[in-house]
């Protein structure tokens, strides 16, 4: 029998509805994540990495909706689940470290009190040994005087701060899938490199997914195993991590490598800038969403879908009409 990922996503449609007007935000999203596997997802501000996480969650906004496709855990549907089904499963089973830490609290509760009624929503435990893993993890985060943390309120801490609680509660639940949604945003160069080592151990430990979602492409390259790259609410490229570093073949990928700092070159070469072009809709029958910032445009991108293609045996694939000068696949 063929092994099942832990997390497969297929044809995801998303739409957001004002009045009369509906617009795509996610197309024919797809890709899987096996276990113990971290899955990187990159892409630039509003090309839907937050909405995918929040589609698989089952937590869209009112006006949002999933309008297509399939979401599946370790085999099991996710579509039509009730809603007592998924209060077991968020948290239990797929936990989700938030990119604004300030904003997932209640002001007026204290660390301990989320902490400890997280761990007891799924009856697992008692209070006391509650207590004893908030603590536990609260140091393995590196949080000093984790007792004392517990009695304090949010708005004593600052967002780094409570952004390691946020990672503390969702590892000591001891998910099958974590979405680390930019989990290190808020902190310190030292406190990044500190959270991204203990996913990997507790990746190693536990056999845990890891959905990582990160405008650092450095953050990418150390801890994920595969890639996808996003633009307009679309997967345009996926491959090994360093395979896509090495070897980008979509024009918005190769311009994402390219608009990092490289220190030691002159200051005018460092960074590579798309052009401001507005952002035509991925979804439009006229053609590639990108063409309308795209270096390599031609005639035919502008009326032609482009279709994913394969681009080699390790399965590293594309959507693009047009890679290194070859017409590749159209629909």
């Amino acid at each position: 029998m063929t092994k099942q990922p832990l997390l497969a996503v297929e044809g995801l449609e998303v739409i957001i509805k004002r009045k009369e007007t509906v617009m795509p935000v996610l197309q024919q999203l797809s890709f899987q994540i096996e276990q113990g596997e971290v899955f990187g997802l990159v892409g630039e501000s509003g090309c839907g990495k937050t909405l995918t996480c929040l589609s698989i969650l089952n937590l869209l906004p009112a006006g949002i909706s999933q309008t297509g496709g399939h979401i599946r855990l370790a085999g099991t549907s996710l579509d039509g689940l009730a809603t007592a089904k998924w209060r077991e499963l968020r948290g239990d089973r797929i936990a989700l470290i938030m990119q604004n830490p300030m904003s997932a609290f209640d002001a007026i509760r204290t660390i301990g009190d989320h902490f400890i009624e997280t761990l007891l929503a799924h009856g697992k435990t008692d209070t006391r040994a509650a207590q004893v893993a908030a603590i536990e993890y609260l140091e393995r985060v590196g949080l000093p005087e984790a007792r004392l943390l517990l009695r304090q309120y949010p708005f004593e801490l600052s967002g780094g701060m409570l952004q390691r609680v946020i990672i503390a509660i969702a590892l000591a639940q001891q998910p099958d899938l974590i979405i680390a949604d930019e989990p290190t945003t808020a902190l310190d160069a030292t406190a990044q490199v500190q959270i991204l080592d203990l996913l990997a151990e507790v990746r190693r430990e536990f056999g845990t997914s890891i959905l990582l979602i990160s405008h650092d492409l450095g953050v990418i390259a150390r801890l994920a195993d595969s890639v996808a790259v996003m633009f307009g609410g679309q997967i345009v490229e996926q491959a090994s991590v360093s395979e896509l570093f090495a070897q980008p073949l979509h024009p918005y990928t190769q311009s994402l490598m390219n608009a990092r700092n490289r220190i030691g070159l002159p200051r005018r070469k460092r960074l590579s800038l798309l052009p401001a072009a507005a952002i035509e809709a991925s979804s439009s029958a006229s053609g590639c969403g990108f063409s309308g910032r795209c270096p390599r445009v031609s005639p035919v991108c502008r009326i032609t879908f482009p279709k994913q293609v394969t681009a080699n045996a390790s399965g590293h694939w594309v959507r693009c009409l047009d890679i290194n000068g070859a017409q590749m696949g159209v629909v």
